[in-house]
């Protein structure tokens, strides 16, 4: 009887919240779809942190309300005056351009690799090498979690195909090794902490460097239009400071926050050693794999003006169903695959829709007003904060700068004072660190999150924890060391 009045509580508790949002007056300015559109998008929010039914579920189902009620929720009275204007047939290619995104195929992938790790057994051999030689301790295995993922980013300029693509596939063969299973109480036992390592990881070298991610080079390019230039060499000596203290206290922060059952395995580590023995040398499909994973490296490295990231993914997937390194049958049946991407494409569309309904032109509007009566310091902060904590609106970093960070740069270059150069090397290097706010935050985190390791509950309060960490170092530490530089 407890278990269905919870589940009734948390189906409840976003219908109770749509409703009431709907019957609070629509604010000043605000275009009355924009408004009904947001009580949507928030109840969609607050399902996937309760997850009365499954997160994906929750996100088709918004998508579909939107789709169905799109003249109320998505499109103004001038758009449904325009004659031949059908909202029906707009409204439904609206709902369907997630899954056009580059971004989703490209997690899609990352989850395809993953797949090839797990039955070539070379995921397995990697794991079984990490856990002999670091695994005496679990805290030891967080470190170099994010060590790994740091060195590549200057490598891999996008963060879905580092820690999606390259570092999830071998890090998720870890935890079966320490009897630590996805989507059961076994999950605490170390799968939870190593996971959440590669939010860390991935939110950290994507700040780290402007290749650490793609959406870093789009808000240079947006800075320079603006006549603020930054280059490579200052960016990494900007946010290094920030950078050094993060990768020093985020793991070992988790691991008091988000301890696992297992802290110390010495016998795991011998045990790892003899497995290792017992497996003998590389197979075939493991040399293939090997060979196709760097393939993609050099592609994501040096092949960038030539192949897009994604056609890389989708190139090396095509190779591993050729050379039998996975069979389609395989890819078929591995439904956390198809579940990301569902749940990716629908997310990608429901942030696209804030700013189809007029929501995101209003709220850039009133920032606007409100600001003119504030210092130019004070006024660096809110920008930087707004747009830091504005991510919860978005499931794309790339999308969230695209779209917010040059109304954040106008706001900022119209009140005096203010110092764009600052301004702008404090709100690039948040692109990457606001990556662990959400399950959807960025693509890894859509992987991560999907693989079962981390509860929805516990997600969501690492990420608030840890955002709030993150842009406060920032603030604290960064702002006052770029300070000196001037």
């Amino acid at each position: 009887m407890h278990i269905k009045s919870n589940s009734l509580w948390k189906i409840l508790a976003p219908l109770i919240t749509l409703g009431v949002l709907l019957l609070v007056p629509v604010p000043a300015g605000m275009p009355p779809q924009a408004w009904r559109y947001f009580a949507v998008f928030i109840a969609m929010i607050i399902g996937m942190i309760l997850e009365p039914i499954p997160a994906t579920a929750i996100s088709f189902i918004a998508v579909t309300v939107c789709v169905i009620g799109s003249q109320y929720l998505l499109f103004d009275a001038s758009e449904l005056a325009q004659p031949g204007f059908n909202a029906s047939k707009a409204a439904l290619k609206w709902g369907l351009a997630g899954f056009s995104s580059t971004t989703v195929w490209l997690v899609f992938g990352a989850f395809i690799f993953a797949l090839g790790y797990e039955v070539s057994g070379l995921g397995r051999r990697i794991a079984l090498l990490l856990v002999k030689f670091m695994g005496k301790r679990t805290l030891t295995l967080g470190y170099a979690i994010v060590i790994i993922d740091v060195l590549l980013a200057p490598f891999t300029p996008s963060n879905t195909a580092r820690t999606g693509g390259t570092v999830f596939p071998v890090i998720r063969n870890l935890p079966p090794l320490f009897q630590s299973f996805p989507n059961n109480p076994s999950a605490r036992r170390i799968g939870g902490y190593l996971m959440w390592m590669m939010i860390i990881s991935t939110s950290l070298s994507s700040s780290m460097f402007v290749t650490g991610a793609a959406p870093n080079v789009v808000g240079l390019g947006m800075a320079k239009e603006i006549g603020v230039e930054i280059s490579w060499a200052h960016w990494f000596l900007g946010f290094l400071p920030v950078g050094i203290i993060l990768l020093v206290i985020a793991p070992w922060l988790s691991y008091i926050l988000y301890k696992p059952e297992i802290t110390h395995s010495g016998e795991v580590t011998d045990w790892a050693g003899k497995t290792l023995k017992e497996m003998g040398a590389l197979s075939v499909k493991e040399t293939t794999l090997i060979g196709l994973v760097l393939l993609s490296l050099g592609l994501w490295v040096f092949g960038g003006r030539f192949i897009d990231a994604t056609a890389v993914c989708l190139l090396a997937i095509s190779l591993m169903l050729v050379l039998s390194v996975v069979h389609w049958k395989d890819v078929i049946h591995y439904s956390s695959a198809w579940n990301t991407l569902v749940n990716l494409a629908t997310l990608v569309v429901m942030a696209n829709g804030l700013k189809q309904s007029g929501f995101l032109g209003w709220f850039s509007m009133t920032m606007s007003a409100h600001l003119r009566d504030f210092s130019p310091d004070a006024t660096v902060v809110v920008l930087v904060l707004v747009f830091y904590f504005s991510h919860y609106l978005f499931a794309s970093l790339t999308a969230h700068t695209t779209t917010l960070m040059p109304v954040i740069l106008a706001i900022g270059q119209s009140i005096p004072g203010i110092n764009l150069q600052h301004l702008c090397m404090l709100l690039v290097f948040s692109i990457g660190i606001m990556g662990c706010l959400t399950p959807y935050a960025t693509g890894p985190g859509v992987i991560i999150y999907n693989c079962g390791y981390v509860k929805s509950k516990d997600f969501w309060r690492l990420g608030a924890i840890f955002g709030v960490i993150f842009i406060s170092t920032l603030l604290l530490v960064g702002w006052p060391i770029l300070s000196l530089w001037s």
